[in-house]
Parts: structure tokens; sequence; C-alpha cells
């Protein structure tokens, strides 16, 4: 098990229980927590900002999360995903974390050569499962979104230009197993017109929207949450976030930035979800005059 700062990190493989879960059907509705668990949903809907530039107006944003390959998430289902996420032709794919269930799991799931497709470029953070391991995981999970044309962006940004104007996308190192660099990825955006911060967990917002000066993106988009996975009355069964339910899923906004929370596409723990659909999400960008 790694060490960070002298504390072992968590290890997140599925149990006995959860493995025999997985045998259940999933097409039978009976069955409705596993049921709900394998019913993707493509949330499909404008972002509307004053902020945006003319010219990145119209363009097909796909963003999902948490897909969690492994026993839980086979690589038929993957296969099944690439293929509903490239035929929305989008312009850009955001993927914001969890491949699988650690960073052994994320290299191999990168290593399947899933080939995401978009037209400008797949950009990818790294969530909590997938910094179980030291640093030299780290580069060996960079190198493999490499081979499969996927951008990694660790404490990093990456820069689209159309027609004189800046759209940044940036994302930093996971918050509970890795080593963030929130001010590296502030300085990568200077000179921007429009910044896009894909963050895996939403516990960053605080950090980016409560303080004192403006927030140097304007759309954050994250998962980690899984919406709560299992809920009653609208509250997780079993939080993931030390924010707990404050970011639980949805739309909110937070000195002047837009946060989008996904339930993501996969489970963690056990296979079954319940009040909390996975989802992932075609945002189309739309200039508000």
């Amino acid at each position: 098990m790694a060490v960070k700062n002298g504390k072992k990190r968590r290890t997140y493989r599925p149990g006995w229980l959860a493995r025999a879960m997985a045998l259940l059907p999933t097409s039978c509705a009976l069955l409705y927590p596993w049921y709900l668990a394998a019913q993707l949903n493509v949330v499909k809907q404008p972002y509307v900002s004053s902020r945006l530039p003319e010219a990145f107006a119209g363009m097909k944003i796909v963003f999902l999360s948490d897909i969690h390959y492994g026993v839980l998430f086979r690589e038929d289902r993957v296969r099944s995903l690439v293929n509903t996420v490239n035929a929305l032709e989008p312009d850009l794919i955001l993927m914001g974390g969890d491949y699988a269930e650690d960073s052994d799991g994320a290299i191999e799931f990168f290593a399947l050569h899933p080939g995401f497709r978009a037209k400008y470029a797949v950009l990818a953070a790294v969530g909590n499962h997938d910094r179980t391991e030291p640093e030299s995981n780290l580069q060996k999970l960079k190198q493999a979104m490499v081979d499969d044309g996927v951008i990694p962006l660790v404490n990093d940004a990456w820069m689209l230009e159309k027609d004189g104007k800046r759209l940044a996308v940036a994302g930093v190192d996971d918050v509970y197993n890795g080593f963030p660099d929130m001010e590296k990825v502030r300085r990568l955006c200077r000179g921007a017109d429009f910044t896009l911060f894909i963050p895996h967990t939403p516990d960053v917002v605080p950090q980016v929207c409560t303080a004192n000066e403006k927030p140097f993106c304007d759309l954050i988009l994250c998962g980690h949450t899984h919406g709560g996975q299992v809920t009653l009355f609208g509250h997780s069964v079993h939080p993931t976030a030390k924010t707990k339910d404050r970011y639980r899923s949805g739309w909110f906004h937070e000195n002047g930035a837009d946060i989008l929370v996904s339930n993501g596409v996969g489970t963690s723990g056990f296979p079954v979800r319940l009040g909390a659909p996975p989802q992932m999400h075609l945002l189309t960008l739309e200039k508000r005059e």
C-alpha cells in the first residue's frame, strides 16, 4: 500500500460480496438497484454564459467521470460507453477521473485503448482511485493515456485558440491521494478568455470559489460523489466527499463560477444505485448576450 505524508493510502478493490453481487443480472427491473446502476443517462443541455467568447459558441463538450472499470464495470461496458460518447461527435471530451478501482486498474483501462475521439482533444484528470500507488504509477498512467490519444491534466492546463480567443481546460492532481498544485494551475490559465476546470472532486470548490479573489475558472466540472450512489430522501447514505452532501449532484453557482457535479458512470464498493442514476453530460456552449 502506498504512503503519502506518512499515512497509508486507501485501497478500493471490491470485496467478495461486491464481486458476488456483480454476477446478478442488470436487465431485470425487479432487481431495481442493480438495474438502475446499468442504465446510463446522457444528459444533454446547453450551457449559457455571458463570459463565453463568441468564438466558442456552439462547441459540444462531453463530460464523464467515475467509470470504475473492473469487476463491476467490465470491458464490454467500456466499449459500449466509448461508442455512445463518440456517436455524440463532441468537440471536446473531458474525463473526470476514477477510471478503475486502483492505479493499476486505471493503467489497464487505458491500455485497452478504449478510443475516445473528439474534434479537438480528449482531456483527462485523475481521481483518488487512480492515485493508490506512488509517483511511478502516475507516470505509467499518464503514458498509457498519451498512448491512447488522451491528454493528461495533472497540475496542468491545455489551451485552444480560435479567432484570437483562448479557451483553457485545467486539472489538478487528486486532493486525497495526490499532490495538487492549485497555484500552478492558476498561473497556467492566465490569459485565457474562458476556463474550464475539471478537478475530480467538488471538495476543491470551497478553495476555488469562496476565496476573496475571483475564481480563476468560469465552469467547474466534478465527479467523485456518484450523486450519493445510494440516497434516501435526497441525502447520501454514505457520503464520499469531505463536503458531504453540499455538492452531491447537479448545478451550483458560487462567487461567479458555475459548478456541475455529475453522478458519474460506474459504481464503487457495490454495483448498485438508488436515487442517483448513472450519467454523463453533453454540454453545448452558448453565448448569452
